[in-house]
């Protein structure tokens, strides 16, 4: 099928022709026909026809003379471009210089053809009207795509939202079995508990609230983690200090990491501070794919170490390591380090 039947599908073209002189007029649908394009052309004069026509019916192309009496062609395309940005809208003049013509093309004119040149017309339309499809097209698609794009986020706060609440339930839940717990050792469980729901959240606020859904800035929640975490303890001084590389990770990795760090932190927190001060030196780096998180002070006892090592959550630190690939080392031979964690990690880009 050839470019002008494709244009044309079922029905007559229909051109709104902007020309003072009869001739011309002929002359032009006689151009364009010849190419074997079906027209329904309309003609006017005066700005008061043309801005009707515009206003009431819909057209394919818009063919304009430069100089007609009391109204000229770039008002008329300043007219066409206010109301349809996409409308091709083509010159066909007597009078027409390079410097007007340049001018015209950067108003928005789509092309210009010289009245002694018609035979170029058939040509030129063919090409404005396919640009002017593509343009469509690729607009339609775009608003489409945006459509798609403006549901998904909708879902995805959606989701965002109702986890939130949920996850506040929970911590709500939590607290007040807490407060009716009949024992110590059932209240310390619960709070290990809710500590590990807290890093979840605090997981999914950042994962969600920062850079989008498939990015987790895993270093800035390990620093806030470790100054929340810190902080909390009432009555003490445990200053933590960082020396944390930018890293974002893959949103996947995200809940068992924040769950991981927050175990590795609560247990060193819980057992290795003796009278509960000292420093929390945590560095975090990543060296040839592999994340190194770390956890150090200026020394440890071994008694410190030993009860680290000893107390942690085993079950829970084994499986969490084992979804990571990670290798959790608790160092004799190094007293100023507690814990060293090595897991393979691809950064996100």
């Amino acid at each position: 099928m050839d470019r002008s039947a494709s244009l044309q599908s079922s029905r007559a073209l229909r051109v709104l022709l902007l020309e003072d002189s009869a001739l011309d007029a002929e002359l032009v649908t006689v151009a364009l026909s010849s190419s074997g394009l079906m027209l329904e052309v309309e003609r006017v004069v005066m700005e008061e026809e043309f801005t009707h026509a515009l206003d009431g019916d819909s057209w394919d192309l818009v063919l304009a003379d430069y100089l007609l009496p009391g109204f000229d062609g770039l008002n008329a395309l300043a007219l066409v471009r206010e109301r349809y940005p996409e409308l091709p809208f083509v010159f066909v003049s007597g009078a027409l210089g390079e410097e007007v013509a340049v001018e015209a093309l950067k108003r928005g004119a789509t092309d210009y053809v010289l009245k002694d040149r018609l035979e170029r017309l058939p040509v030129t339309v063919l090409r404005a009207l396919s640009e002017a499809r593509e343009r469509t097209e690729k607009r339609q698609a775009q608003e489409a795509l945006q459509a798609l794009l403006d549901e998904r986020t909708t879902l995805l706060h959606e989701l965002d939202h109702r986890v939130k609440n949920n996850l506040q339930l929970l911590l709500s839940l939590i607290g007040i079995e807490i407060r009716h717990a009949e024992d110590e050792v059932t209240a310390r469980v619960l709070e290990r508990m809710r500590g590990r729901l807290q890093a979840l959240g605090a997981a999914h606020r950042d994962l969600y609230d920062g850079k989008g859904s498939s990015r987790f800035d895993v270093s800035s929640f390990a620093r806030g983690l470790c100054e929340d975490l810190t902080a909390a303890i009432g009555g003490v001084h445990i200053a933590p200090e960082c020396d944390i590389e930018n890293i974002e990770i893959d949103a996947a990795k995200a809940a068992p990491m924040a769950l991981l760090f927050n175990e590795i932190v609560v247990n060193a927190l819980t057992h290795a501070y003796r009278e509960r001060h000292g420093k929390l030196k945590l560095v975090m780096r990543v060296r040839d794919g592999r994340l190194l998180f770390q956890l150090s002070d200026d020394a440890f006892s071994p008694e410190e170490k030993n009860a680290a090592r000893q107390s942690a959550s085993g079950t829970v630190l084994k499986g969490l390591s084992r979804q990571l690939d990670a290798d959790i080392e608790w160092p004799d031979d190094d007293p100023q380090v507690l814990v060293r964690i090595l897991m393979p990690v691809q950064e996100v880009g």
